[in-house]
């Protein structure tokens, strides 16, 4: 995106999923930037609830950017999920 639409562009949309994770996750979640297009999101989420609000996240994330000059830009991201109940206990 920086070499086609400019650094401003890319910048943008960073700051527009930093927005949208943050929005998606509440207040008692933690949500990071990891590095270059890479985030992280820890939040406690209720197992009934978990597949209705992966696909929440993932309407959130794919919906355009629109930049301060009116451009907007199609957008998508790849989303992994792990939960605590399908990792092997500590020995």
């Amino acid at each position: 995106m920086n070499d086609t639409m400019g650094h401003a562009a890319g910048d943008a949309v960073l700051a527009a999923f930093g927005a949208r994770l943050t929005a998606w996750a509440g207040p008692q979640a933690a949500v990071g930037r990891l590095g270059g297009d890479e985030f992280a999101t820890v939040l406690s989420l209720p197992a009934e609830r978990r597949a209705r609000r992966l696909e929440q996240l993932a309407r959130m994330l794919h919906t355009p950017v629109t930049l301060d000059d009116g451009r907007t830009i199609n957008v998508a991201a790849s989303i992994g999920a792990a939960t605590p109940d399908v990792l092997a206990p500590a020995t």
